[in-house]
């Protein structure tokens, strides 16, 4: 497969420019022949917008969504962006969404660990997300759930060889954001690649620093603070070959069911 990180700035609270910019990308990303492009957390609102989600949270079936899928279709990629998602409850969650090249929906998956001020507006997920694409068996992670192994470590237990984490993280973190994925992608022998977003809102400074960590915990690409895109080849069989020296999966099944 091949991936395109998308380490975006976007315009706050200005979705519809936001989703113009994404049109760009995308031409980008089919002259690279990309197979799927990845926006950080919360992509076309911008982070920063708990005073502002009355207004610029949507359904899943809204305006955003709905240009996603319909770029999706026109320029044959599958998208994977953030989205602030009002439930016909009336609640809220931090979600991140998987768009296939047919314009499908193929995944919702609801941000675990929620941080900061996110308490105050977002409701938690429960569940894990693993789906199955002609790419491989991808798994999402939203952000914070980066810093939980056992986010990683789940998704890689039900099958998962990509893990995607749409990010929004801020200065000073951006080492400890290499470090995290690089370590929750050796630990778990698989592909771990986290979008973040780069600028400024208010007070908050983005890090970008967006990574793709492969399963030895090798970087395959690395950006830096700016916006920016860049393009890494998955090559699933580099999991296999990882796991030839060490199952750290298999063993870990194996040590569980031992007696003591």
């Amino acid at each position: 497969m091949k991936l395109m990180i998308a380490q975006t700035n976007p315009l706050w609270a200005e979705p519809v420019a936001n989703l113009e910019a994404l049109e760009s990308l995308c031409r980008l990303a089919v002259e690279a022949k990309v197979n799927l492009i990845a926006l950080p957390e919360l992509a076309f609102t911008g982070y920063n917008i708990f005073e502002r989600l009355d207004d610029l949270a949507e359904a899943i079936d809204g305006p955003i969504v709905t240009q996603v899928a319909k770029l999706a279709v026109q320029y044959k990629l599958h998208v994977l962006f953030g989205l602030a998602e009002r439930r016909p409850s009336g609640k809220l969650s931090n979600v991140a969404i998987l768009i296939d090249d047919n314009g499908q929906h193929l995944a919702t998956y609801d941000k675990h660990y929620l941080w900061d001020r996110e308490h105050e507006f977002f409701t938690a997920g429960k569940k894990s997300c693993v789906v199955d694409t002609r790419f491989g068996k991808l798994g999402l992670m939203i952000c914070y759930d980066n810093e939980f192994p056992e986010v990683a470590r789940e998704l890689a237990q039900a099958g998962a060889q990509i893990i995607l984490s749409p990010t929004a993280n801020m200065l000073p973190n951006a080492e400890r954001q290499v470090l995290q994925i690089r370590a929750r992608a050796m630990d778990n022998q698989c592909f771990v690649a986290c979008i973040n977003r780069s600028g400024e809102e208010d007070n908050l400074q983005y890090c970008g620093n967006s990574i793709v960590a492969g399963p030895d915990g090798e970087v395959l690409g690395r950006l830096d603070l700016a916006a920016g895109t860049m393009i890494v080849d998955i090559d699933l069989a580099r999991i296999d070959e990882s796991r030839t020296h060490q199952d750290y999966l298999k063993d870990l099944q194996v040590s569980d069911g031992a007696d003591l």
